[in-house]
């Protein structure tokens, strides 16, 4: 029987190993790139002994190696079954964690913690499913398991600074302040560019009215992001609490001029002009505030206070009175408007 040349032969060995289009996974590539490439040398040198034999006429050698070549045909096909249904595998858990955050995001908590189960049983050892469970469970407020989840996610991959982030979030809707701000240093030990986790831990300490701190991480929440309106935002308002007013009306600038519709920097920053004895400008904020959010009755506060500046009573008592509505506001708005009525007599 005439053989085909050489170039033929080796031809039919590639096609074996790679006509699957097979993609490894990362784990168990070099595994079976190995497996892979001893086989591909052996072929090689297998080829190369068929030809010989040919050109030699040693038709049993020819066949003992033809049997070699084929045993080795079907140790590669073996190998592509294995990494197919571990390709097969890996594409199960990524469209279930896929459906878990589409669920999600349509509001289905109980759903999409399902969908994360099924992707945790076929990898238990998957830090993704965890993760992404404990952002279900916490919605649900399922706050120990949620805690667990996360827990498990940092167990499997301690250096993703997500998980150690929404952990702290858990922590701090546990009114947990002091394990809150421990995860979120972690989150920041592993990215300390992580603007959120700055900025999560100055609401902790503006909340604690720790406000030198605040400032501190709000401004580091700044610095790791310059387009952060929601900081910028904070760190105004924890300007006022201190009384640096100047420092509040600079930050709370830059929050506008970030995002134009952030109604309660414009709220802010009228507080702010109000304690400086801009009043002008405070009336002119706190209208601003208003256009945006109708609601904001503590804005009719500053606008009270504006025109009260600029000694017009009649203007401030009909503010205070709108904001009056707001039956939060009422006590403090009663006080006030009898008040600037005594003082008119």
């Amino acid at each position: 029987m005439k053989l085909k040349r050489k170039a033929v032969l080796w031809s039919l060995v590639t096609v074996f190993i790679f006509s699957s289009g097979i993609v490894f996974t990362q784990t168990s590539k070099a595994d079976y790139q190995a497996k892979i490439n001893q086989l591909q040398k052996r072929q090689q040198e297998l080829v190369t002994q068929m030809q010989e034999a040919t050109d030699a006429g040693n038709r049993e050698e020819y066949d003992n190696l033809m049997a070699e070549y084929n045993k080795n045909k079907t140790e590669i096909d073996k190998i592509k079954a294995e990494v197919a249904a571990m390709g097969n595998k890996d594409s199960q858990i990524k469209s279930a964690i896929n459906n878990g955050n589409r669920l999600i995001r349509m509001g289905q908590y109980e759903e999409a913690v399902q969908s994360y189960d099924q992707a945790i049983s076929l990898d238990p050892v998957n830090y993704k499913p965890y993760y992404s469970k404990g952002i279900a469970l916490r919605r649900l407020r399922r706050y120990p398991e949620a805690e667990a989840a996360y827990l498990k996610a940092i167990e499997l991959n301690p250096s993703y600074s997500r998980s150690y982030f929404n952990l702290g979030v858990l922590y701090r809707d546990m009114e947990e302040y002091d394990k809150a701000i421990g995860v979120y240093r972690n989150a920041l030990a592993q990215d300390p560019t992580l603007a959120k986790a700055h900025y999560e831990i100055g609401l902790i300490h503006d909340k604690r009215k720790n406000y030198s701190v605040a400032i501190e991480s709000f401004t580091k929440g700044t610095e790791g992001d310059p387009n952060y309106a929601n900081a910028f935002n904070a760190l105004g308002k924890s300007f006022i609490e201190l009384g640096k007013n100047r420092e509040a009306i600079e930050a709370l600038q830059k929050a506008i001029a970030i995002d134009p519709k952030l109604g309660n920097a414009y709220y802010r920053m009228a507080q702010a002009y109000n304690n400086v004895g801009e009043f002008n400008q405070a009336l002119s904020a706190a209208q601003s505030c208003l256009t945006i959010n109708k609601r904001m009755a503590a804005s009719h506060v500053e606008i009270g206070r504006a025109y009260e500046g600029l000694g017009d009573k009649a203007n401030a008592i009909a503010s205070y009175e709108e904001a009056g509505k707001d039956r939060r506001l009422k006590k403090w708005v009663d006080w006030k408007i009898d008040k600037l009525k005594k003082e008119s007599q």
